[in-house]
């Protein structure tokens, strides 16, 4: 459940950017094998078990800590093929190291929100105390990539919180 929250996070912050995730990881992990290889291991096996489930999803690309970037046109991953792929996406490592967001990142993410409001999304939710945003309204959802959004977010991207966070 952490980890469909930490997708739609990902997803709001993107603008229904995609997770992707790791299907049958586990048993080809190696000790020596960096946390970098995992990750991107794990976040390939979950990008097939989305195509697996009628999700067209391209390949990511990975910075040099394994964390995946989508093309900006990709769409929201549907709800039911996050679900087919809850294991999966369970297997990515979690980058925090466990600790969670800090309280510093959490307020850069209500800063953020604060933000996407000011610029023409009054409904853009602040996280919860743990730093998770559940999900988007609808009204922000149904506008995918928008040129607003878009420009929205540009506005306030010196507010997001940076991608090792777990939250959410």
């Amino acid at each position: 459940m952490a980890t469909m929250r930490r997708a739609h996070l990902v997803l709001a912050l993107t603008v229904v950017s995609l997770l992707l995730g790791a299907c049958a990881a586990a048993g080809r992990m190696t000790p020596a094998q960096s946390t970098r290889d995992r990750t991107v291991a794990a976040w390939r096996d979950a990008v097939q078990c989305m195509r697996d489930h009628g999700f067209a999803v391209p390949d990511p690309q990975f910075d040099d800590q394994g964390r995946p970037s989508f093309p900006s046109d990709v769409p929201r991953t549907p709800d039911e093929v996050l679900q087919a792929c809850q294991d999966v996406l369970n297997r990515i490592p979690d980058e925090s190291g466990g600790r969670g967001p800090t309280s510093a990142d959490i307020a850069q993410q209500r800063q953020f929100a604060s933000c996407m409001r000011d610029h023409g999304f009054p409904t853009w939710p602040d996280p919860d105390p743990d730093g998770r945003t559940e999900r988007l309204p609808a009204d922000i959802e149904t506008q995918g990539k928008s040129p607003a959004l878009l420009t929205a977010i540009g506005a306030c991207q010196r507010y997001r919180p940076a991608p090792t966070n777990s939250g959410g």
